[in-house]
């Protein structure tokens, strides 16, 4: 289980996570957030927190459901980055980022080990 800090600038959805995130919690953030059609890119700052708990199932799970919410238009030509500090969870975070392009999630992917950099891709790759 984690804590989960939800922040909107604009356009920009940050979801802050201490702890152990589960897919079911991830799942539910994307339910609830990516379908509002305010929601443009999305950071997943995991600096203090993990998804290295998550099973194979569950990140295909996460991958499906995110791909089913902006199926129906939601986070048009959106991104997604996820931040990680350590070489485990960077590891991680990439390999959901593999998973959800393998599943035809049609958002861009970017995995970083800081929020500066995370920011700064997103603000430079419009």
């Amino acid at each position: 289980m984690s804590t989960i800090g939800i922040v909107t600038e604009g356009n920009l959805l940050i979801v802050t996570v201490t702890g152990e995130l589960t897919a079911d919690e991830a799942i539910a953030v994307v339910k609830e957030y990516y379908p509002t059609n305010l929601i443009k890119d999305v950071i997943w700052d995991l600096t203090n927190g993990t998804m290295k708990s998550i099973s194979f199932a569950g990140f295909h799970e996460m991958a499906k459901t995110a791909k089913m919410v902006v199926s129906f238009g939601a986070r048009k030509n959106g991104r997604t980055v996820f931040v990680g500090t350590n070489d485990e969870d960077y590891s991680v975070n990439k390999m959901y980022t593999v998973m959800a392009e393998v599943t035809g999630v049609p958002i861009s992917y970017k995995v970083f080990r800081a929020i500066d950099e995370a920011r700064n891709w997103l603000r430079l790759n419009v």
